[in-house]
């Protein structure tokens, strides 16, 4: 996988299972009234344990479904209110957004590129006035 995502808490460049995974234990923390975890949750005892469970579900929902579909369907109004991967609801959740970003997908293959030709015939006007330094060494 990609890092083409960075970590909410440290900055530093992630795949798209670990920006999931950070994504719910912060949702969880502030659901709890707990606000932002710390630096690096990863490593802290507390999240340690809940971090590493959600990394784990998040690479087997990435196996089924898109990056995009995931992230995308978790920050839908239903998608907020799941605060963990193991969610019964989620596979539901996400089969739906799947169909909505096939959709979408389908829709912009279906639009053609507009393409401009530059039909005029006009040429560059010329200049007036003191001829520069340049035109005369030309000349």
């Amino acid at each position: 996988m990609e890092k083409n995502y960075k970590h909410s808490t440290t900055g530093q460049p992630c795949n798209a299972g670990q920006y999931i995974a950070e994504m719910m234990c912060i949702r969880k923390a502030e659901s709890i009234n707990e606000g932002m975890p710390a630096d690096k949750l990863w490593n802290t005892e507390k999240w340690k344990k809940e971090y590493r469970s959600q990394v784990t579900r998040a690479y087997q929902l990435l196996k089924k479904f898109d990056e995009q579909v995931i992230i995308s369907a978790l920050k839908t109004p239903q998608g907020r209110r799941i605060y963990s991967l193991r969610n019964k609801s989620i596979t539901k959740l996400l089969q739906q957004e799947a169909k909505k970003f096939k959709m979408r997908k389908s829709a912009e293959e279906k639009q053609l590129p507009l393409e401009f030709e530059d039909t005029s015939n006009s040429k560059p006007r010329k200049t007036f006035g003191k001829k520069s330094l340049r035109s005369r060494l030309d000349d």
